[in-house]
């Protein structure tokens, strides 16, 4: 069961630089992007736009941190396989909340302890009136539509 477990930790991480994603990649993929990115530094350099520059970092920065961490592509691909064969636990399973209680006999939903849900209920509104009152005058409305 320890393989069907998903790999969210980063293990190698890559800063999201042009230094630090040209070093995380493969030759052949480094190459590709530093073209890139000289092109997009070249147009920057025109038209003091860095806009180009971002987008080739943020586009090839998922694939050095791939690179970088091939276990979680690997992952990935394990995950894509057993979907595909029909495997449902890939997904998990639901759970509803608050839990049922394992000791009905007739599946009868988990209680809260007394007052807790209730405790909880009025910090929540407490919270919201806060940020509510926070927020600018003008066309602010309340649940029922009317103005504040």
């Amino acid at each position: 069961m320890a393989d069907t477990i998903p790999i969210y930790g980063v293990r190698n991480r890559v800063e999201k630089n042009g230094p630090a994603i040209r070093d995380a990649l493969d030759p052949e993929d480094r190459q590709v992007f530093v073209a890139e990115l000289r092109i997009a530094l070249a147009s920057a350099d025109d038209t003091l736009d860095l806009g180009p520059v971002v987008e080739v970092i943020d586009r090839w920065w998922g694939r050095a941190v791939l690179t970088a961490n091939p276990e979680i592509e690997a992952g990935a691909f394990a995950d894509r396989r057993r979907i595909e064969a029909g495997d449902p636990t890939v997904f998990g399973a639901a759970t509803p909340h608050p839990p049922r209680d394992p000791e009905s006999p007739d599946g009868q939903m988990a209680r809260w302890p007394d007052g807790q849900m209730a405790r909880y209920t009025i910090r929540w509104v407490t919270y919201a009136e806060q940020q509510r009152d926070s927020l600018p005058a003008e066309g602010v409305t309340g649940p029922d539509g009317a103005g504040k």
